[in-house]
C-alpha cells in the first residue's frame, strides 16, 4: 500500500518497508523518514523531506527538495539538497543527478564518504560537495558559487564552470597543473576541467616525493604540506598555513604561514597581507618577495638569500639564522637580533635595517634615503653609507669598519672601530668614539661640527682632512704595542700661526705616538714644549698651540715628517735621555737635524725613527 502525503499534509517518524512506498506530493512535508532495504520514497516536485535514512537496497528519488540531515547507504536520485540541508552518502551508497544549493545564510553540504559513489551531481550557489578518501565522483558540474572539495577521493569528468571552485585536499603523487580562470579551460588533477573564470585550489593537500604542483595566478593552496622531494611552483597562488619540507617556488603567501624546515627550500616565494614565512633548521629560502603586511622569520640554522622586502614588509633574523643579499625597499624593514646575521644587505630609500642586541650586520650598503640603525648590543661590519644614506650607532652599539661617502650621514653614539684604511667623508655627529687600531689611514674629510665624542688612536693613522673634521671631539692616544699611532692634521684643520688647534689631545706621551702636521713646513731648530695644559710648537719663528690632557712626556722633539711637514715625536726623548747617561756632558745639546742626513735627521735620530714604523 502506497503512503501518500498530500499538499499541506505533514508526516514524521515513518518507516518505509518493501511494498509500502512513500510518495510526497507537491506541498507535502515529511520528517525523520527511514527507508528500509527494498523500499522506496519519492519526493515529488514541490514536496519536501526533512531528514532521511536510506538503508542499503533502499531508494530515495524525485525532483523535490531535501533539507535537514540525511544518511544514505542505498540509492538517492534526482532531488535537490537545499535550505542548508546535509546529506552523507555512506559506504555502498549511490547518488545520481543530485542538485546541491543553499542560501546566503546556510550552505547545503553533500558528503561522499568512503565507499560512496556520486554521478552527475550539480553543485550550485552556496552548495558544497565533498569527496572523501575512498569516495568516487564523476560527471559533476560545479556552477558559479558552488564548491567541489576533493578530500582525497577519486574523481573523473568533473566540470567547474565560471565562478565555481574546486579544492583538492588529498595526496598528490604525480605532476599536477592548476591553471584556470583567465587562462581558459584546463584539465587539472587528472579528472577536473576548470572553465575560464573558475578557480582551482589546494586545501590540506600533501605533495609527495617526486610530484610537482604548478599553481596559476588564480589558484590557491591552503594548509599544504610539501614533502621532502615534492615541489610546489608558482607563478601565482596564495599559500595559507603551510608546512614545507620540499621545494616551493614563485608563489605568494597571504594570511597564513610557511615553515621551511630541514631539507626544505623556498624560491621566489612572497609573503604579503599578513602572510608569514618561517625558515628554520637547515631550511633555505631564496629570492623571497616580502610584500605589504608580509613577514619572514629566519632562525635556528635557517638561511635566506636574495630577498626583497617591500613597503610594510618585514624580515626578522635571529637565533643563528642567516640572511644574505637582502634588498630592503621603501617602507620595508630588516630586523637582526639575538645571534642573527645578515650579509650584503642593500637598504634603499625609505628602507631600514635595525640591528639589536646579539645581531650582526655584515657588509651592508645604505643607499640614498635608506638607514641602518645599530642599537645597544648590536654589531655591524664593513658598512658602506652612500650619499643621502644614514647610519646610526646607538650607545652600546658597535661597528667594525665603516665607509661614509660624501653626502652620507653618520650619527655615532657608540663605538666604530677601524682596523686599517677607511674614509668618513660625509656628515659626522654624536658623542661616541672612533677607534683606529691598525696600520692604515682613516681619513676624516667631511663635516664634523656635530661630533663631540672622541677619536682613539692605538695604531695606524687618523687623518683630519678638512676644517672641523672632529667637531668639538677629542683625540686620545693609546701606546701601540707595535708600529705607530699617528694623528695627521692636514692644512684644512691645522692651527694658524699663533693659533690653537681646536681639539683636546690626551695621553700624547709614548713611543710610537706622533702628531704629523703636513701643512706646517719643518724648520731646523723647531721645538715643542709643555706649558701648563698646552703643548706649544715653535717652528720658524711661529707658534702653534695644542690643548693637551692626561699624561704627558718629559719632552717633545720636533722632526721632519719626511714629506716637508713637521712631526712631533715623543718617542725619541726616552732613547735620547737614556743615551745621555753614557755620553759627554754636552751630548744632550746635540743637533737633532742635519742637512746631510736622510729626511733631515741625524743618523742617530733617523735610526731611532726607523726602528719603529716609518712615518708617512
Amino acid at each position: 500500500m502506497t503512503i501518500t502525503v498530500s499538499a499541506t499534509d505533514f508526516d514524521a517518524g515513518l518507516t518505509i518497508s518493501a511494498g509500502n512506498p512513500l510518495v510526497v506530493m507537491s506541498g507535502g512535508l515529511v520528517d525523520f523518514i527511514t527507508v528500509l532495504s527494498g523500499a522506496s520514497a519519492t519526493v515529488s516536485a514541490g514536496g519536501s523531506g526533512d531528514g532521511f535514512t536510506v538503508y542499503k537496497g533502499g531508494l530515495l528519488e524525485g525532483t523535490g527538495q531535501l533539507a535537514g540531515d540525511s544518511l544514505v547507504y542505498g540509492t538517492v536520485s534526482g532531488p535537490t539538497l537545499g535550505l542548508g540541508g546535509y546529506l552523507a552518502l555512506l559506504s555502498g551508497g549511490v547518488a545520481s543527478r543530485l542538485a546541491v544549493s543553499g542560501s546566503s545564510e546556510f550552505n547545503s553540504q553533500f558528503m561522499v564518504n568512503s565507499g560512496g559513489r556520486a554521478v552527475d551531481t550539480v553543485v550550485d550557489t552556496h552548495g558544497e560537495e565533498v569527496v572523501y578518501a575512498g569516495g568516487v565522483a564523476s560527471g559533476d558540474v560545479v556552477d558559479s558559487g558552488g564548491v567541489l572539495f576533493i578530500a582525497g577521493g577519486t574523481v573523473a569528468d568533473e566540470k567547474v564552470e565560471s565562478g565555481g571552485d574546486v579544492d583538492y585536499g588529498g595526496a598528490i603523487s604525480a605532476n599536477v597543473s592548476l591553471v584556470s580562470g583567465a587562462q581558459g579551460s584546463t584539465t587539472v588533477l587528472g579528472g577536473v576541467e576548470v572553465a575560464s573564470g573558475g578557480v582551482a585550489s589546494l586545501v590540506g593537500a600533501k605533495v609527495l616525493d617526486g610530484a610537482t604542483v604548478s599553481l596559476g595566478v588564480n589558484e590557491a593552496a591552503f594548509d599544504l604540506t610539501v614533502s621532502k622531494g615534492g615541489t610546489l611552483v608558482g607563478p601565482g597562488g596564495v599559500i595559507d598555513e603551510n608546512v614545507d619540507f620540499g621545494v616551493i617556488r614563485g608563489a605568494i603567501v597571504q594570511v597564513g604561514y610557511i615553515v621551511v624546515s630541514s631539507g626544505g627550500t623556498l624560491s621566489s616565494v612572497g609573503p604579503s597581507n599578513g602572510g608569514v614565512i618561517k625558515v628554520d633548521a637547515d631550511g633555505v629560502a631564496k629570492g623571497t618577495l616580502v610584500s605589504s603586511g608580509g613577514v619572514v622569520y629566519v632562525y635556528t640554522g635557517g638561511a635566506t638569500s636574495g630577498d626583497s622586502v617591500l613597503s610594510a614588509g618585514k624580515e626578522l633574523i635571529s637565533s643563528g639564522g642567516v640572511a644574505r643579499t637582502v634588498h630592503v625597499n621603501s617602507g620595508g624593514a630588516d630586523y637582526v637580533y639575538s645571534s642573527g646575521v645578515t650579509a650584503g644587505t642593500v637598504v634603499s630609500s625609505g628602507g631600514y635595517e635595525l640591528v639589536s642586541a646579539g645581531g650582526v650586520a655584515d657588509e651592508a650598503t645604505v643607499l640614498k634615503g635608506g638607514g641602518e640603525y645599530v642599537y645597544s648590543g648590536g654589531a655591524g661590519e664593513s658598512t658602506v653609507v652612500s650619499s643621502g644614506g644614514k647610519a646610526v650607532v646607538s650607545s652600546g652599539g658597535a661597528v667594525l669598519g665603516l665607509t661614509l661617502i660624501s653626502g652620507g650621514e653618520l650619527i655615532d653614539e657608540g663605538e666604530i672601530r677601524f682596523g686599517g684604511a677607511g674614509t668618513l667623508a660625509g656628515t659626522l655627529s654624536g658623542s661616541g668614539s672612533l677607534v683606529q687600531t691598525k696600520s692604515g689611514d682613516l681619513l676624516l674629510s667631511g663635516a664634523g661640527a656635530g661630533f663631540d665624542g672622541k677619536a682613539v688612536i692605538s695604531g695606524g693613522t687618523i687623518e683630519l682632512g678638512t676644517s672641523g673634521a672632529l667637531g668639538t671631539g677629542s683625540v686620545t692616544f693609546v701606546a701601540p704595542a707595535t708600529g705607530s699611532a699617528v694623528l695627521q692634521i692636514d692644512a684644512g684643520d691645522a692651527p694658524k700661526a699663533d693659533g690653537t688647534f681646536a681639539n683636546v689631545i690626551s695621553n700624547f706621551n709614548s713611543a710610537g705616538e706622533d702628531i704629523d702636521l703636513r701643512s706646517i713646513a719643518f724648520v731646523s731648530g723647531a721645538t715643542a714644549k709643555v706649558e701648563g695644559s698646552t703643548l706649544v710648537l715653535t717652528d720658524g719663528g711661529k707658534t702653534y698651540t695644542f690643548k693637551i690632557a692626561g699624561t704627558t712626556a718629559s719632552a717633545y722633539p720636533v722632526l721632519s715628517d719626511g714629506h716637508g711637514g713637521t712631526l712631533i715625536d715623543p718617542r725619541a726623548v726616552a732613547f735620547t735621555q737614556t743615551a745621555a747617561a753614557f755620553a759627554p756632558s754636552d751630548a744632550g745639546r746635540m743637533a737633532l737635524v742635519s742637512n746631510s742626513s736622510p729626511n733631515g735627521l741625524t743618523p742617530l735620530a733617523y735610526w731611532i725613527g726607523s726602528g719603529g714604523v716609518v712615518h708617512p
